[in-house]
């Protein structure tokens, strides 16, 4: 929190903005002079539209229906044929498979399930258990584990139950009574085979460490899970050694129910922290709203990590109760930070497929696999084979004789990176020991790597998975989800993948690999526009996602196979230099609709402007200037709205930044949809407006308000706000007049600028929107951002005189919010956001037991920039 110091400090932070506005005010005079004339004024669309490339792909659009299909044994369902609700829904991954289990329709008392190979078409696999005591079961989620599938779940949010099945589709029978533990059970299994349970609460997420799967320790409640209100829906994944537990806060049935992620470096029950870039997911659009309750799972290319969440239709009609749906969006990663290509309700194009996958028990062996015997093994090998960087999963069971003839060791296993009988990588389960071995085989000579020990109850006749991600530098194994090994094995390369056994039976079944590895996907996914895109997340490939004119130095620490700078920040996450002219980065996006949009750059270091030719299909259609701008010491980077525009149209394209002049250093950046219209309004609230009750239609209101001569006031006892304008508004000055007759600073009253994803219900945060609020209450003025929560960023003493009229202004401009009182030509606080909301409706605000009038109200552009 950055509090008012007084004069000295008022007085440098001038000094710095005034020789800050001096750079940029050169720099746009330098563009409008000597910049293209198809940069200003009329947009030019033509020539950057495949406007027939999204429709020539398979896509899928949120939200998603899930249908009850008639089966065997269920002829006399009520549900046969009807929709189903996709309420808080949770999707596992088995055997090439995907499962799709979500909260039970009310009054029943049943859990259903349906199946994908693709996460995208679902088959319905009807009731997967039925109990009196599972009566509108929450949240079910089932984890496997040495061939038994648990779930747990809580009917009517009255505490946990864990059921046991021998198959994802059940039956499933209840093995324990109620545990008890709030609601929205998860498990998560760590690299070192011990389990840990997470349940929602109000003060942020509880976790507890699991002796069996059927037991439960002691309470932890984790720092850094609170939503600010009640958080559940807790789910765990663990990714190169960061957890990232994304979570959802908010009431279920307020429209800024949203999900957020925390981040811990210190174990499963550890200390998390909250990421800058949050909330990941929310809307509060009419029409798709209520976003969350998710979980996460790899997808089918074997490298994409999806979200899977709900949207509820009706999340305030009386009555309508819980009408949700289905959705589901691509995770992208930059080291340690997490963000969704999302949340989308507009066509995607569908997860990719593995390069090859099949499940062999369906598809037999001979179709895609030679058989090979050396000495004692068989050996399964693939006839496709794969590039030098890949992910390859197994999954596999074996069978023995109970008493293993004398001398025997069963051995099953996997190859990888096969080049032929004398040169290939294996992964051997010894399983007698109870222990996993990487080894490879060069020039007929074999040669343990590493060895790791597998937990001591693990049975080998049940089915178990063996993931390998190999890129250039090493190759790491997982076993059944767990990281276990992991080496330098520079004399493999690309080459074909399957299996060697001997002293056993071997029963493989699906079996796939991937030419992406460890988040390459990410690369050339379709990035979603509006939307945030990670720098580092450019297109493959030297000429195609990326130019640099100088090679850098030393090896980059992401993406080192590049001949582009990337340096690592304190935040552990990825940026790109572009040093030179000329350089350029190049990504796919996916445009929402025909508009122009605005660009926001997160940077490092630019202390002087630079200028970006933007292109869109190879065709140049706008040039942006990235102002001068200082650091924030805290994070190392700063975020700077982008001087420009950019048109573009409805589908699929490629999106080029090259560098005109300057340089940059860039962390990500955001684009969204400017408003064509610039922002005026003017209202005087002393007067009755069109609406029945007196109001003005162009607002909404939220709470209870009213107009009297004395202008527009809100009801006391309750939170209320209004709001005009666009999401779209970006520069614009708010002027006011008001009287304020009570505040405090629990309840206070004022303006609301650069607003978005407003919320309201009964029982929800007090902070339910997006944007800065000036605040004025009991002498004093407040400039607060608000984020579902409130961050006071400067404050002022200022002496309000009861009834007495105060005449505010406002600025917005770039990151930079400016508060003026009383005419006065400086301003009483001035902040420059470092993260800044740079979009937004304005609007007013009234907290319970405060007393204010709003009399006059405009609203204007800044003047145009010479």
């Amino acid at each position: 929190m950055l509090m008012w110091q007084g004069d000295i400090r008022m007085n440098k932070a001038r000094f710095v903005w005034i020789g800050l506005s001096i750079s940029v005010l050169v720099v746009i005079v330098y563009a409008v002079l000597f910049r293209e004339t198809n940069d200003r004024g009329t947009i030019n669309m033509e020539g950057t539209g495949m406007t027939q490339k999204l429709k020539d792909r398979e896509t899928y659009k949120n939200w998603m229906s899930l249908t009850v299909d008639k089966k065997a044994g269920y002829e006399d369902d009520a549900l046969n044929g009807k929709n189903y609700p996709g309420g808080d829904p949770f999707v596992m991954k088995h055997n090439g498979i995907y499962y799709l289990y979500p909260s039970t329709h009310f009054n029943l008392s049943d859990i259903r399930a349906w199946s994908s190979e693709d996460l995208i078409h679902w088959n319905y696999e009807g009731i997967v258990a039925q109990d009196d005591r599972l009566k509108m079961a929450y949240a079910p989620e089932v984890t496997y584990w040495n061939g038994y599938f648990y779930m747990v779940t809580s009917p009517g949010g009255n505490g946990h139950y864990v059921l046991k099945s021998d198959r994802p589709t059940g039956p499933f029978t209840v093995e324990t009574t109620n545990v008890g533990m709030s609601i929205d059970g998860s498990i998560f299994i760590d690299d070192d085979g011990k389990w840990y349970f997470y349940y929602s609460g109000r003060n942020g997420i509880r976790g507890r460490e699991m002796t069996t799967p059927l037991t439960f320790g002691t309470e932890r409640i984790l720092p850094g899970t609170s939503m600010n209100h009640w958080t559940e829906g807790p789910f765990l994944l663990k990714r190169n050694g960061t957890y990232f537990m994304t979570q959802t806060g908010n009431h279920l049935m307020s429209k800024g129910y949203r999900i957020n992620y925390s981040v811990s470096k210190d174990g499963p029950l550890g200390k998390f922290v909250t990421p800058y870039n949050n909330p990941i997911i929310i809307n509060t659009d009419n029409g798709f709203h209520g976003l969350g309750h998710s979980s996460t799972v790899l997808g089918p290319d074997l490298d994409s990590y999806y979200i899977v969440y709900h949207n509820n239709k009706n999340p305030v009609a009386p009555g309508i109760g819980h009408d949700r749906y289905f959705n589901i969006d691509k995770l992208v990663f930059n080291g340690d930070k997490m963000d969704v290509l999302g949340p989308t309700n507009f066509p995607q194009v569908v997860p990719n497929r593995a390069s090859f996958y099949t499940w062999i028990q369906r598809d037999g062996v001979e179709r895609h696999f030679d058989k090979l015997t050396q000495g004692k093994s068989t050996m399964m090998v693939s006839k496709t084979g794969t590039l030098e960087s890949y992910t390859a999963e197994f999954n596999f069971k074996a069978a023995w004789e109970s008493k293993p003839t004398e001398g025997g060791k069963p051995l099953t296993g996997v190859l990888f990176s096969y080049e032929n009988e004398s040169h290939y990588g294996m992964v051997s389960v010894h399983v007698l020991e109870k222990k996993l071995e990487l080894a490879s085989v060069i020039h007929n000579e074999s040669r343990s790597i590493a060895v790791a020990s597998l937990p001591e109850d693990m049975d080998l006749t049940k089915l178990h998975t063996i993931r390998i991600e190999k890129d250039r530098q090493k190759v790491t194994v997982y076993f059944d989800g767990m990281h276990k090994l992991d080496a330098e094995m520079n004399d493999l390369a690309a080459g074909r993948i399957g299996y060697v056994y001997e002293d056993c039976v071997l029963m493989p079944d699906y079996t796939a690999f991937s030419d992406e590895v460890n988040g390459s996907s990410d690369f050339d996914a379709y990035k979603p526009v509006p939307g945030s895109i990670e720098a580092v997340h450019y297109l493959k490939g030297n000429g195609r996602g990326y130019s640099a004119k100088q090679k850098p130095e030393a090896e980059n620490p992401f993406r080192p196979e590049d001949g582009i700078r990337i340096d690592k920040t304190d935040g552990n996450s990825y940026l790109v230099h572009l040093n030179h002219k000329g350089d350029w980065l190049q990504y796919n996006i996916n445009v929402q609709e025909d508009a122009t949009y605005g660009i926001d750059f997160r940077v490092r270091g630019q202390n002087k402007a630079a200028e970006l030719e933007v292109y869109a299909d190879d065709k140049r259609i706008a040039t942006i200037v990235v102002p001068p701008t200082e650091d924030d010491p805290r994070n190392g980077w700063v975020k700077v709205k982008g001087i420009g525009s950019i048109p573009l149209h409805a589908d699929l394209h490629t999106l080029k930044l090259k560098v005109k002049s300057g340089e940059i250093k860039l962390l990500d950046f955001n684009m969204y949809k400017l408003g064509m219209e610039m922002p005026y309004r003017s209202v005087e609230l002393t007067k009755v407006g069109n609406r029945a009750d007196g109001l003005y239609s162009d607002w909404t209101y939220t709470g209870n308000w009213s107009i009297s001569n004395q202008g527009l006031t809100s009801a006391p006892g309750v939170n209320s706000m209004a709001f005009t304008g666009e999401t779209t508004w970006s520069d614009y000055e708010v002027e006011a007049d008001l009287i304020v007759s009570k505040a405090s600073l629990q309840d206070d009253v004022g303006i609301v600028i650069r607003a978005s994803n407003e919320s309201t219900h009964k029982d929800q945060v007090s902070d339910a929107l997006m944007g800065y609020y000036i605040s004025f209450a009991s002498g004093s003025v407040a400039l607060k951002k608000l984020n579902y929560n409130a961050t006071v960023l400067e404050r002022a003493n200022f002496s309000f005189q009861k009834d007495k009229k105060v005449r505010v202004k406002i600025q917005a401009e770039g990151s930079t919010i400016r508060v003026y009182l009383e005419n006065s030509p400086k301003p009483v606080l001035q902040y420059t956001d470092s993260d800044a909301f740079t979009t937004g409706k304005v609007g007013v605000r009234s907290m319970a037991n405060a007393t204010a009038f709003f009399e006059r109200f405009i609203i204007k552009s800044l003047p145009e920039q010479p």
